[in-house]
């Protein structure tokens, strides 16, 4: 749920909030755990419109699975959408479109404001969850060495 702690490392963390600005597409990998090939697809979405995974292909110059698997996962993710389009005789392709950067917005606002939320909350109970860690218990004030938890 939160992908701000999942995907990226706590030096990554920083150098995120150390950093004078931040692009885009740090927004997308810190907050919706975007990887790098995904800021490229929903860009060449951008770039398309509507379109459809062979065009996204030789955009990205990447094999047909490739692209199937980005688009797939960008769709999961809320950062594109996917419909069928009917075509001659019965059948049908899937096309696909990037989100307005608006939406995208409003996602990252919303995981931001949920992190927050849960952050404030564990907060509060801080103080019994380092005691149930036993972290009072771990060192010896005489000797100032470890102590196994269960001691």
């Amino acid at each position: 749920m939160f992908n701000i702690i999942e995907h990226m490392s706590l030096r990554e963390l920083q150098s995120l909030i150390n950093a004078p600005e931040l692009g885009a597409d740090d927004l997308m990998r810190c907050a919706l755990g975007v990887k790098t090939a995904e800021v490229e697809a929903y860009c060449a979405l951008s770039g398309l419109g509507r379109t459809t995974v062979q065009e996204v292909s030789e955009r990205l110059d990447k094999s047909r699975p490739t692209t199937q698997r980005l688009l797939q996962s960008l769709v999961e993710k809320g950062l594109a959408t996917r419909d069928e389009e009917l075509i001659g005789l019965g059948g049908y392709k899937f096309v696909y479109r990037a989100v307005p950067p608006e939406r995208l917005k409003a996602s990252i606002m919303g995981m931001l404001d949920r992190w927050h939320k849960r952050m404030v909350e564990e907060l509060e109970d801080l103080p019994a969850k380092i005691e149930e860690m036993g972290c009072p218990r771990r060192f010896n004030r005489s000797s100032g060495t470890a102590r196994s938890p269960r001691a």
